[in-house]
């Protein structure tokens, strides 16, 4: 089973930059034109998640624009990554200006997270699981 979604966006450039920048996920365009067709997509082995600007959605499903519109983008929600080591992505915020907004270094369980705000609000948490033990 695989995992898709949909998210809102105020910025696709932006939001290209912050994905393929700072945590180095894999980002392509599925339509580089400046007509509502424009999007990004995030790959990984189980999940899909494709940036939709919020012209597009206000057109494709007005009536839930109008409650999205209530609250800022992201809010309650947590997207949550499991990397093998979050130095390069510590290193790769702080060369870009991004502002970490938790730093966890975790002792007790060997767990280390940080956690970053994506340009349009998401919440995102990048976590460096430790090594199984044999």
């Amino acid at each position: 089973m695989q995992l898709s979604l949909t998210l809102g966006t105020t910025d696709l450039e932006m939001t290209y930059d912050f994905y393929r920048q700072i945590p180095g996920l894999s980002v392509s365009w599925l339509s580089r034109s400046t007509d509502a067709g424009t999007s990004l997509m995030l790959c990984a082995n189980n999940f899909k998640i494709v940036f939709l600007p919020l012209n597009t959605l206000e057109q494709q499903h007005p009536v839930l624009f109008q409650h999205l519109s209530r609250t800022s983008l992201g809010a309650g929600m947590t997207l949550e990554f499991e990397c093998p080591e979050l130095d390069p992505i510590y290193l790769a915020a702080r060369r870009n200006n991004w502002p970490i907004l938790y730093e966890l270094d975790d002792r007790e369980h060997l767990r280390r997270e940080l956690w970053l705000q994506d340009p349009n609000g998401y919440l995102i948490a990048m976590n460096e699981e430790p090594p199984p033990v044999p």
